[in-house]
């Protein structure tokens, strides 16, 4: 029986959202946030466990493969799921046409991954590396089938849904990681907790959005809409693919000259550098470019929601991360163990890297919202080259080289990638650096008080307490200085307004 397109344009219609824009974007980003801390468990929780049952090589193995997963990712839906949350007007007809026209893309992705693993496994020299290979398309196809519901949830920001789905799909691939890691599967158990994660959320997204494909019908022809949907698709995904080049090389370079065992180290140094950001990051990135596409024709509403929207991510990852650079060696002992250690000068390089490059990350939302993807690709095209010929420098003195190789390049490429992003969007260039030089200047000068608090402060057994005491000093040190800058006091009455005004569900 085919959907009603009735029924189903209630599901792809945005006009009760815009009506009351600004209530729920704040309520997604909140709801954003309380799902974190049970995330942060999940994933710290399954780290500290999985470090301790498997080896770095076995870590590495599932490394070796995660530059094909990222490339697979970034040609997968053709970057039209975006393109489905983004537009304003949108169809169940157009909707249809655009998941019929993925699926035929997914399947030529995922004929191409399952093509490339035993030549993955011939470069590496490790046959293993085909039979994993294999079991990860599941999960990527998995994904690839549910696409579309997962982006009109989004659109319609159902937020509270995803966060549950996401919450519920990362217990399912910890607990089965956990257990095969138990059970003496090696670096089985790693493999298992990414397709039992994927598939669990592909079956979920399916089942919580109530809208269906019309039946496929051959020949269709693109309407100047969908012809505009699939070039912003195309540059997106041209964005993706390119800079997932630079981003993977590393990885690629690492396990080729240097092996498992040490692309292991690296692998979780970089994972762990990128923690603290992508546990803001990631989840109001769907909010965000929710809230940014439906306020795009306004420009003071615009600058606004970003300026609001980029404040949390600054003012929550730059003092998370100077606090693990200073207090590396205590946290990767405490949460990964003594094996682990040789992976501290990778670690703060990489905190480093991300603490600067997070101000590079963040145009993305600004690119994406804006419908600026041919300009995004642009910028991939100076990107690119440049991390190749860092990374390719860097080689030369192993995974050290190639993460400081990493850092620099970024660094280098950090404010001319804001600045060209800035240049045709609502923003400029004081909006951006308002959100930004705050968080900065307070983490920095806390991350040197914390330093030379080590002389002050006596030195403890238990890494726990330790952990905790500095953590309470940096806590306090930060908070100081945010409040003592120039207009903090006045930020922060804003911050606390806005949650008195999503608790008490007013209309703001």
């Amino acid at each position: 029986m085919a959907p009603d397109p009735s029924t189903s344009n209630q599901h792809i219609s945005t006009d009760a959202i815009s009506s009351d824009l600004k209530r729920r974007s704040l309520q997604s980003g909140l709801i954003a946030f309380v799902a974190q801390p049970v995330k942060l468990a999940f994933g710290i929780g399954s780290t500290v466990v999985l470090a301790r049952l498997l080896t770095p090589a076995d870590f590495g193995l599932l490394a070796m493969v995660a530059p094909l997963l990222s490339l697979v990712d970034s040609l997968a839906n053709f970057g039209l799921e975006t393109a489905t949350v983004q537009r304003e007007k949108l169809d169940h007809q157009q909707a249809s046409v655009i998941f019929w026209l993925s699926l035929k893309i997914n399947i030529l992705v995922i004929g191409f991954m399952v093509l490339m693993a035993p030549v993955l496994a011939r470069f590496y020299g490790k046959m293993e590396l085909t039979a994993i290979t294999l079991v990860l398309a599941v999960g990527v196809l998995s994904l690839c089938l549910s696409f579309q519901h997962k982006s009109l949830l989004k659109r319609q920001m159902r937020f509270g849904v995803l966060t549950a789905i996401d919450i519920g799909s990362l217990g399912g691939g910890t607990v089965t990681a956990i257990a095969a890691a138990w059970s003496g599967w090696g670096y089985w158990a790693l493999v298992l907790q990414v397709v039992m994660m994927q598939v669990i959320q592909g079956i979920a997204c399916w089942l919580a959005c109530g809208w269906r494909p019309a039946r496929y019908v051959s020949g269709v022809k693109l309407d100047a809409h969908l012809q505009g949907m699939f070039s912003y698709g195309a540059h997106l995904t041209g964005f993706r693919f390119i800079t997932r080049i630079s981003m993977q090389l590393d990885r690629i370079l690492i396990g080729y000259v240097s092996g498992a065992g040490m692309l292991g180290l690296y692998d979780l140094a970089y994972r762990w550098a990128y923690f603290p950001f992508n546990q803001v990051y990631l989840p109001l990135f769907d909010v965000a470019v929710s809230s940014f596409s439906r306020a795009q024709n306004d420009k003071d509403l615009y600058r606004s929601y970003c300026r609001r929207g980029l404040m949390p991510i600054f003012a929550l990852c730059m003092p998370a991360l100077a606090f693990l650079f200073v207090q590396a060696r205590e946290v990767i002992l405490l949460l990964l163990g003594k094996q682990w250690l040789e992976a501290i000068p990778l670690f703060q390089l990489l905190a480093i890297a991300v603490f600067v490059g997070s101000m590079y990350r963040v145009t993305k939302w600004i690119y994406v919202s804006t419908g600026q993807t041919q300009r995004q690709f642009r910028w991939a095209l100076i990107h690119t080259p440049v991390m190749i010929i860092a990374l390719a420098i860097g080689i030369k003195w192993g995974a050290y080289g190639v993460a400081m190789g990493y850092t620099v390049g970024l660094c280098l490429l950090t404010y001319p990638s804001v600045a060209f992003c800035i240049q045709t969007s609502p923003l400029s260039l004081g909006d951006f650096f308002s959100a930004v030089w705050r968080p900065a200047t307070a983490s920095l000068i806390a991350a040197v008080g914390l330093f030379y608090s080590h002389f002050v402060l006596p030195s403890f057994s238990n890494l726990i307490f330790e952990l905790l005491v500095r953590s309470i000093v940096f806590g306090v040190i930060y908070l100081l200085l945010w409040v003592a800058l120039p207009g903090g006091r006045q930020s922060t009455a804003e911050i606390l307004a806005i949650l008195q005004k999503i608790r008490s569900k007013q209309n703001i």
